[in-house]
């Protein structure tokens, strides 16, 4: 049965109630007002600051980034099928316990453990088309474009970085795709191209920069019809991530 909603009418309904809540077009906030935790970027929760002073171990600003982006990328495996029906499951805690999320819930908690160290951080929401979808999962999705695709936003040595630690290295390696690498001073985002040149991700629109994952979005992701489908639970449990 097709599904109620076509990804552009979804994005549309979206945009339109964050506009009427005056929450839309958000640039890079004051790093000052992105350093506190909030109730799901949980840089004050005991597991969350053990966490990054175990990962972060000495190091400071861009070198503590780098090895908070490089677990959250390779150690919190990526989930096609989240758990995703309430606020809670956004939260840091939560996705470092099961050691497992999707893009959104890994982006929280870098954000999370990115604070925990001092380091200003932001949550980033993007329209992005994945060419590399497998046909199995767009079938039920009725889509490529991955509507509400979450990432981390840094500020690092007085300039905001985009980080984007969803796909593990393992998952790379074996799919053929190209490793998102953070060097402490660049942007580290989704390729374009995958390691035989093939198109892999394109940007259809950024939608702005929150110190907090907006309301808005999480209820969003929670109504997406087809995270609810036993089909497409069935297919995630058979096939695992399919980026």
């Amino acid at each position: 049965m097709p599904l109620k909603t076509t990804v552009d009418e979804r994005i549309s309904g979206l945009l339109a109630k964050m506009r009427a809540n005056g929450t839309l077009g958000h640039d890079d906030p004051d790093p000052q007002a992105a350093l506190a935790p909030t109730d799901v970027i949980e840089s004050d929760h005991p597991a969350v600051t053990a966490a990054a002073e175990r990962i972060a171990g000495d190091a400071e600003g861009a070198e503590a980034a780098q090895r908070l982006f490089a677990y959250v990328r390779d150690e919190v495996k990526y989930e096609m099928c989240p758990n995703a029906e309430r606020r809670e499951d956004w939260r840091a805690s939560a996705v470092l316990e099961q050691g497992h999320g999707f893009c959104q819930q890994k982006a929280v908690l870098l954000a999370s453990l990115l604070r925990a160290r001092g380091i200003p951080s932001a949550i980033v929401l993007q329209d992005l088309l994945d060419h590399k979808i497998p046909p199995h999962y767009v079938a039920l999705m009725e889509t490529q474009r991955l509507e509400v695709h979450g990432l981390t936003a840094a500020h690092i040595d007085g300039r905001w970085v985009r980080l984007d630690a969803t796909l593990p290295r393992k998952l790379v390696e074996k799919k053929g795709y190209r490793l998102v690498e953070f060097d402490g001073t660049n942007d580290a985002v989704l390729q374009e191209t995958d390691a035989a040149g093939l198109p892999h991700f394109t940007l259809v629109q950024e939608f702005g920069t929150w110190a907090d994952m907006p309301d808005e979005v999480v209820e969003h992701t929670v109504a997406l019809e087809f995270l609810h489908l036993p089909e497409f639970k069935q297919v995630a449990q058979k096939h695992g991530p399919g980026m």
